[in-house]
C-alpha cells in the first residue's frame, strides 16, 4: 500500500506526510477498504485520490501489471475514456463564454452537413422512413446526450473510435441517421460529444486537441494528458484486463483503439473517449472544479462556466441529470469505460478520483471505495 498525504499546492511535486486527523482517517479508510480486493486477487490494482479540507490524499493500491508485480503509482498512465468528454463540454463553454458561439445554436450553423440531418422512424411494416427532425439539434444537445443521434456510426463500429479526423467524422455523423427528434428522449452519444470536438475546432480555428491543451491541460500543468501518450509515457501505461466469470484476470487492450497509440498518422483525437491521464493530473482538473475554478490562485474557468457545468442541461421531463459532458449536481463528474471515475463538488470544495484498468466485474471494489470516501467526506 503506497500513501501520501500532500498540500494542494505542494501534491504533485514533493511528498509532505501531515498528521491532520482528516489525512489520517482518509489513508485509514481506503486502505481498509481496498486492499483486501488487491490481496485476494479481485482488483489487480487501483488509485483513489481523495481532495477535503486543503488537502489531497493518494492511495496506490496493487499493480500496473499483476504478472511483474509492478506497483501502481499516482503517475501511472490511463486510458480515461469517457471522462474525455468533460472537456468537450468545457471547451464549448469557454468559446460561448468569449461570444464565439451560443450554446442554442444550431449545430448546421458551424457544420453545413448538418443541415439535412434526417430521423428514421420506423413504419407499422418494418420499413423505415427517413424524414426532417422537428427541430434542427442544437450545441447543448448535443453535449448533454439528448440531440437524437446514436452511440456511435456505424463506420466507426468497424473502423475504431480514432480512426476518422476530427473535422470529416462530424460529417460522417451527419449522415447517420437521428434514431429521435432532438430534445425528446436522453440517449447516451459518444458523436454526439465528437460534433462537439469538431465545433470546437471551426469557431477556434485550432485543432481539437491544441484547443484543450492550450485552454486546459496547459493552465492545470497536466503533462501527462494527451491522445497520443509518448514512449516514456507508455512506460507507465497500466495493463489492462478483463474480468473472467471464474475471477480470473485477462490481458487485454484498448480494442476500439488503434495501436500503436503513439501513432499520430493512424490515430486520431477523439472528443467521445480518446484520452490518457494520471491520477495526479486528474486531481489537478478536480482541484480546480472543486475551487470554483482557481487552481493555485490562478483562475483557470470563470464561475458562471462552473454554474453550467452543474446545472442540469437535458429538457424538462427528462429524468436523467446530466449537462456539458458530464453528470451535474452537487457532484460533478464523469467516469470512463475501464474504470476511472472522478467528480468535484464546488459548493463544499471536495473532489474524488477512482482510477482502475479493468473491463468486467469490479463493482464490489467501486462499492467498497465509494463507501470510504462517503465515511471520509462525512467526518468531522
Amino acid at each position: 500500500m503506497f500513501r501520501k498525504t500532500l498540500t494542494i499546492a505542494a501534491a504533485l511535486a514533493a511528498v509532505v506526510l501531515l498528521t491532520a486527523h482528516a489525512a489520517l482517517l482518509a489513508q485509514s479508510v481506503v486502505e481498509e477498504a481496498l486492499k483486501p480486493f488487491v490481496d485476494s486477487g479481485a482488483i489487480p490494482g487501483a488509485v483513489s485520490v481523495l481532495v477535503k479540507d486543503g488537502q489531497v490524499t493518494f492511495d496506490c493500491v496493487g499493480w500496473t501489471n499483476i504478472d511483474k508485480k509492478t506497483p501502481i503509482k499516482r503517475d501511472s498512465l490511463f486510458w480515461i475514456a469517457s471522462q474525455t468528454k468533460e472537456f468537450v463540454g468545457i471547451g464549448i463553454l469557454l468559446l460561448a463564454e468569449e461570444g464565439k458561439l451560443s450554446i442554442e445554436d444550431e449545430v448546421e450553423k458551424y457544420l453545413p452537413e448538418f443541415a439535412d440531418v434526417r430521423v428514421a422512424e420506423e413504419n407499422e411494416d418494418g420499413t423505415i422512413t427517413l424524414r426532417p427532425p422537428k427541430t434542427k439539434p442544437v450545441i447543448r444537445q448535443m453535449l448533454c446526450h439528448t440531440s437524437g443521434l446514436p452511440f456511435i456510426t456505424p463506420e466507426m463500429n468497424q473502423v475504431g473510435l480514432d480512426a476518422i479526423p476530427v473535422r470529416p467524422l462530424a460529417a460522417v455523423i451527419a449522415g447517420t441517421a437521428l434514431t429521435q427528434d432532438p430534445g425528446t428522449k436522453y440517449s447516451y452519444s459518444n458523436i454526439g460529444i465528437d460534433t462537439g470536438a469538431a465545433i470546437i475546432e471551426v469557431v477556434s480555428g485550432q485543432p481539437f486537441a491544441e484547443f484543450l491543451d492550450e485552454r486546459i491541460f496547459k493552465p492545470l500543468g497536466m503533462v501527462d494528458t494527451t491522445f497520443w501518450p509518448n514512449d516514456e509515457q507508455l512506460s507507465r501505461l497500466v495493463s489492462a484486463y478483463h474480468i473472467e466469470e471464474d475471477g480470473s484476470f485477462t490481458p487485454t487492450t484498448v480494442t476500439c483503439l488503434h495501436y500503436p497509440l503513439s501513432d499520430r498518422a493512424v490515430r486520431f483525437a477523439e472528443g467521445g473517449g480518446g484520452l490518457f491521464s494520471t491520477p495526479q493530473d486528474m486531481i489537478r482538473y478536480l482541484v480546480m472544479l472543486s475551487n470554483k475554478g482557481v487552481y493555485e490562485g490562478k483562475r483557470v474557468l470563470s464561475e458562471s462556466i462552473i454554474d453550467q457545468l452543474s446545472t442540469k442541461q437535458t429538457e424538462e421531463g427528462i429524468e436523467e441529470n446530466y449537462s456539458f459532458g458530464m453528470g451535474a449536481g452537487e457532484w460533478i463528474g464523469h467516469g470512463g469505460a475501464m474504470g476511472t471515475f472522478g467528480a468535484a463538488n464546488f459548493s463544499k470544495g471536495w473532489a474524488k478520483l477512482w482510477m482502475i484498468q479493468l473491463y468486467g466485474c469490479y463493482g464490489e471494489a467501486r462499492k467498497a471505495w465509494d463507501e470510504a470516501a462517503n465515511k471520509f467526506f462525512s467526518a468531522e
